[in-house]
């Protein structure tokens, strides 16, 4: 199995037990839309500027799981962030989340990361259960990096804040845990890695428009 990217390794952790990203949690699919734009932004495929991203470059094959994010982009001039989040969160059909789903749990079923289930009679998309190996070194890197000593990469800080905005590290860790991640991330702020981690603590706004543009805009 791959080394899984960021937006795959969030889905993971987000999609609930019967392998469905909850439509009653605006929080974690939000957050899935984050990862998206984070990713698009590090290779160098959108570009982040006064909260409106724009393409800027082409999508890379082995990034094809992004393929309906990164057209929904590519409409010839910059889109504001809120009107991102405004339509892949306000649709009565969700239409365009059921395909970012669909497009990153498929790709995750091909690799053997997920086991795509037949849809409920009231969902848009299939349903991807995690494999528990997926699952489980994913959560392991996130206990190694941030309760160990080693070093805290980019990628780490972003993953944790992310399943933090979207209220998922409860699932996997206790309080004490997640008041020791807390307490690591504090650590770091201080360091040019640590800059994403540092606007977002920082920030008071919890409007999560808001933190996306934080998110996507200052991360390395």
């Amino acid at each position: 199995m791959k080394e899984l990217s960021l937006i795959q390794e969030y889905f993971v952790c987000a999609v609930n037990e019967k392998g469905k990203l909850s439509a009653f949690s605006m929080e974690r699919q939000v957050c899935l839309v984050a990862a998206g734009l984070l990713e698009l932004k590090l290779e160098g495929c959108i570009g982040i500027e006064n909260k409106k991203a724009a393409v800027t470059g082409e999508l890379p094959e082995d990034r094809g799981y992004l393929k309906p994010l990164y057209d929904y982009l590519n409409q010839g001039k910059p889109v504001k962030l809120e009107k991102v989040v405004s339509d892949y969160n306000g649709s009565m059909t969700g239409r365009r989340m059921n395909e970012l789903v669909d497009a990153v749990g498929g790709w995750l079923a091909g690799e053997g990361a997920v086991q795509a289930e037949q849809a409920g009679m009231f969902d848009g998309c299939q349903r991807y259960v995690p494999d528990r190996y997926a699952l489980e070194r994913t959560i392991e890197k996130l206990r190694a990096e941030l309760l160990g000593e080693g070093e805290l990469s980019g990628d780490t800080a972003a993953l944790v804040l992310l399943l933090e905005k979207g209220k998922c590290l409860k699932d996997y860790f206790s309080r004490y845990e997640q008041k020791q991640m807390r307490e690591r991330l504090a650590a770091v702020m201080s360091s040019e890695d640590g800059r994403l981690v540092k606007r977002l603590v920082e920030s008071t706004d919890d409007n999560l428009v808001i933190t996306i543009a934080t998110l996507v805009s200052d991360f390395m």
